[in-house]
């Protein structure tokens, strides 16, 4: 019976000792997964940099989730894609991207990823840099992204050129009308590949203010911007159709340009 239990004991010792023992699945090749990874981030910011949004989305899985700088979270491929089209409508002509893997955890089919972004203008300039995470699946024999956040390591730089236009809302307009006219100038802004510039509208918190009750400032990046912009033929013939709305409020506003004091 002693026998028969230390061989019993002992067998079952063995059993846990070799359920404890590493295996070739629990130790993954990092090497080679941060290898791959960084082909996989060489890919997408080759596809950011041709505005190729289809190859784009082909390296998320369906149900993936991303959380962008300055941007609520976006929960499906659909969200993400939206997402992405504003980005690439508002990047600047001649902007890329480079991404670099700086470390990777993986756990069965998932790895996650940290790593670093670089951002250069036109001329090659590094302009800024960021850094994200990645939660990639593997699927087959292809990595695929289903959670992201990523993020810039410096805050946009404050705008270096307005103009301000303070007034009361002419007789016959309304604020809805004045914002998506704004709206409008802002799309065509947009377009022309410069992020965070154009018009903002506000009014004024003190019920009792009653002049000047309205407010909206034009937002330029540089006094270059702003030329480049008002002498764009899309910002010219927009600002045509929507002169007869401004003409109105031109009749009473005080109008300044304004730069900002270093």
């Amino acid at each position: 019976m002693k026998s028969n239990l230390f061989f019993t004991l002992l067998a079952a010792c063995l059993l846990a000792f070799t359920a404890c023992q590493p295996t070739s699945e629990s130790q993954p090749d990092l090497a080679q997964i941060k290898s791959d990874l960084q082909k996989m981030e060489d890919a997408w910011a080759a596809a950011l940099n041709a505005r190729d949004i289809e190859a784009l989305m082909s390296l998320y899985t369906h149900d993936a989730v991303s959380m962008p700088d300055g941007e609520s979270t976006q929960v499906g491929k659909a969200a993400i894609r939206q997402s992405l089209e504003r980005e690439l409508a508002n990047r600047p002509e001649g902007m890329t991207y480079s991404f670099q893997t700086v470390d990777v955890y993986a756990n069965g089919s998932q790895v996650t990823e940290v790593g670093t972004s670089t951002y250069k203008d036109a001329d090659g300039k590094v302009i800024g840099t960021g850094k994200y995470m990645c939660v990639w699946e593997k699927q087959g024999d292809k990595y695929l992204c289903a959670r992201e956040i990523y993020n810039d390591d410096q805050p946009p730089a404050p705008a270096a050129s307005k103009s301000i236009h303070l007034f009361n809302l002419p007789a016959g307009m309304t604020e809805a009308e004045w914002s998506a006219a704004l709206k409008e100038m802002n799309d065509v802004i947009a377009g022309l590949g410069y992020p965070g510039a154009g018009y903002f509208f506000y009014k004024t918190e003190n019920a009792d203010t009653k002049d000047y009750q309205y407010y909206f400032e034009g937002v330029w990046p540089s006094a270059e911007a702003y030329t480049k912009i008002h002498e764009d033929p899309a910002f010219v013939a927009s600002s045509e159709k929507l002169g007869p709305l401004y003409d109105k409020i031109k009749a009473v506003e005080i109008y300044r340009r304004v730069s900002r004091v270093q």
